[in-house]
């Protein structure tokens, strides 16, 4: 009798797992409930090619990939049962993973060198050395504290089909002590060359559709990027050829940039703590940068007071990944004071931050960031007249960062990632009177196409 009970609950048990995900799905999609969830992003698989069965084999793969979003983000008890397991982990490594962290940055400190004092006067001989081999007096510039960094250490945490991540421990030579999670690209040089070859002839195939506007691209920059990366994560490579190479493929008549993170203290303050987004401080750097590129005599909007939810925790996207719910964002907005403009779906800063204030989110299940800025497709600012008007194509960085950028043009037209399929580019153009294109998107995203999803392609430009 036990066992019947048992063979029973068992079996109940499976089939509620085996109807549950898609039946909390369709409910989700009827809108009859919301699915609490991790936020987790299926990477795609790398595509098969030049075998005689690819079509069949790339259709198996994105079953496995639906099931498997299906099964991860829908299943009963998923978001609860992970929840408790992190937060229970995290609570009782907390000590030790303290301890750690400590030794691993004490280990790394580099000692600095006091330098030798200058001569006050020649030593006998000096002056009589030729001129073609005195030694020149170099003066090198004084470190800012704030850039310096006395320890740096990194921990691996996980590793996905497509990334390794990374927690970092960094201290800098104003006292300042952060940690932030990062990732490595896992993906062999062979395939990272080939497909940054790739994407910089599609990007060039939209740039070359219309010549008669002006066409800008931004890079946008992870930390794997720059030059420092390898002294952060020690044993992984930089990405920086990579970015180096695509800039160089893309036609000359697109003015391109990268967007800047050049030390690691701009990591950490440009960039979420938990996530791969520009923080909102990060977004307004890039909107100077842009600024210099696209319109120099425009003075862009002061970067305002700031606004902090205290109530709140941000958990990014890497976060969720890792299960750190130890480690999150505070999230921090700036009131830029953009003046009068009007926007489609309707958004206003001043409501935004009242809805939030009165929020506590505290789990990761809600990305607080897509709350706080949600997309938002035209903005006009009725009183510029700049004669000029942007379409900015992108992906999730546009959101918050659209009506900023929007106060140095006319009107601006926004087209994410999601929405590049059917889009027809001369037609936005004719429509909108598009005089400038300003194309910008993640480096993983549009270097390497890591996900997926970059649907370039689907743009129509005939």
């Amino acid at each position: 009798m036990n066992r019947k009970l048992y063979l029973a609950v068992l079996g109940l048990f499976f089939i509620v797992l085996l109807f549950g995900a898609p039946f909390m799905k369709a409910g989700e999609d009827a809108g009859v409930f919301k699915v609490r969830d991790l936020g987790n992003m299926v990477e795609e698989a790398e595509p098969y090619s030049g075998t005689p069965v690819d079509g069949a084999l790339n259709a198996l793969v994105g079953l496995k990939n639906s099931l498997t979003r299906l099964y991860t983000n829908y299943m009963p008890g998923y978001y609860e049962t992970v929840f408790a397991y992190g937060k229970a982990r995290d609570t009782l490594n907390a000590p030790t993973a303290s301890l750690y962290a400590d030794m691993r940055a004490n280990t790394t400190k580099t000692p600095v060198e006091e330098p030798a004092p200058a001569p006050d006067t020649l030593e006998a001989g000096e002056e009589d050395l030729p001129t073609e081999v005195a030694p020149e007096l170099v003066i090198e510039e004084p470190v800012d504290p704030r850039d310096e960094v006395v320890s740096v250490s990194s921990t691996l945490l996980t590793t996905t089909g497509t990334h390794r991540y990374y927690r970092i421990d960094a201290t800098f030579g104003d006292g300042f002590e952060t940690s932030f999670l990062d990732t490595a690209v896992a993906l062999t040089d062979k395939t990272m060359e080939s497909r940054v070859t790739l994407q910089a002839k599609k990007l060039n195939r939209i740039a070359a559709a219309d010549p008669d506007v002006n066409f800008y691209f931004m890079l946008l920059t992870r930390m794997q990027d720059t030059d420092y990366y390898e002294d952060v994560i020690v044993g992984e490579q930089s990405t920086g050829k990579y970015a180096d190479l695509f800039l160089s493929l893309l036609d000359e008549r697109i003015t391109a940039q990268k967007w800047e993170i050049g030390t690691l203290r701009d990591r950490v303050e440009r960039v979420y703590l938990t996530d791969h987004h520009w923080s909102t401080y990060g977004s307004w750097c890039g909107f100077c940068q842009l600024c210099e590129m696209i319109c120099p005599d425009h003075e862009p909007v002061a970067l305002g007071e700031p606004i902090d939810f205290p109530e709140t925790r941000f958990y990014g996207s890497a976060a969720r990944t890792c299960q750190t719910l130890d480690l999150w964002d505070p999230f921090r907005v700036y009131d830029y004071d953009l003046g009068t403009y009007k926007c489609s779906p309707i958004w206003k800063f001043d409501r935004q931050v009242k809805f939030l204030a009165k929020q506590k989110y505290v789990t990761p299940d809600v990305n607080v960031y897509a709350v706080f800025f949600p997309e938002v497709y035209t903005v006009e600012y009725p009183d510029n007249h700049t004669g000029r008007n942007l379409l900015v194509i992108g992906d999730s960085y546009t959101q918050g960062f659209v009506e900023l950028l929007g106060s140095a043009f006319d009107t601006t037209v926004a087209y994410y990632y999601t929405h590049y399929s059917g889009m027809n580019y001369r037609e936005v153009i004719e429509q909108y009177g598009i005089t400038d294109v300003l194309f910008e998107q993640f480096s993983d995203r549009i270097l390497f196409d890591i996900y997926g999803d970059d649907r370039l392609s689907a743009i129509v430009l005939d």
